[in-house]
């Protein structure tokens, strides 16, 4: 399974696994994408799951997807399937929708076992650890930035569209903070990329409780990370 956001140690319990269309769409005419959303509910009967899988929906494009993702991503895993194209022929394409189906039954599975054995834990990281005595927004900017990190195709780009909107709020509302440097410092990559993002965060919550010496120091050294970068 190639998750774009989440991953098989820690599920959501909550999935969208799309594809691209090629060619004809057996669900609608013209839809260059199709979704399901599958549910697992960890209120398990026994040692079963119950799982529902809701029938999938053609989109006209991914950019659509991403809207619709882009609001509550948060709640999500989200998972590419292999391209869907289906053969001219008619007794092939029906031999390669039950293929397909097939496949997708067995990605379910798949996932539902990965919700078993899900651990019970908090899962903290480096970027997490630096964030003390923060506003919401700036909360959020942090979630939002490690949620980037963490995440890849489409549901990067659906994070990428939220972290545009609070972006906005910081130009806005704090146009001291140097937010456009801040969104540099996303694409630096590994544990030097975590320990600049958190370093930012930190900066923010320095300057608005007026901490400037804090600020200056930690400053100081984004600075130095930044040009070890290029």
């Amino acid at each position: 399974m190639n998750f774009e956001r989440g991953s098989k140690p820690n599920p959501t319990g909550n999935l969208i696994a799309y594809c691209h269309v090629f060619g004809e769409n057996p669900i609608a005419p013209g839809g260059k994408i199709i979704a399901s959303n599958v549910v697992v509910s960890f209120l398990k009967i026994g040692d079963n799951y119950p799982v529902v899988t809701f029938p999938p929906v053609a989109l006209p494009s991914k950019e659509e997807l991403m809207k619709i993702l882009s609001d509550n991503i948060h709640l999500y895993d989200v998972v590419q399937l292999p391209d869907f194209q289906m053969p001219e022929n008619k007794d092939s394409a029906n031999q390669y929708i039950q293929e397909r189906m097939e496949q997708f039954n067995s990605m379910v599975m798949r996932y539902v076992e990965f919700c078993k054995a899900k651990e019970k834990k908090t899962q903290t990281t480096s970027l997490t650890e630096h964030l003390e005595q923060v506003s919401e927004p700036l909360e959020t900017l942090a979630s939002l930035s490690l949620e980037f990190r963490n995440t890849s195709g489409i549901a990067r780009e659906a994070t990428w569209l939220k972290m545009e909107r609070i972006v906005d709020y910081f130009h806005n509302n704090h146009p001291t903070l140097d937010i456009d440097n801040f969104k540099k410092a996303l694409t630096v990559p590994g544990k030097m990329g975590d320990e600049l993002i958190g370093l930012y965060i930190q900066k923010f919550n320095a300057i608005q409780i007026e901490n400037y010496e804090t600020a200056s120091d930690l400053r100081r050294r984004i600075l130095e990370i930044e040009s070890s970068t290029h």
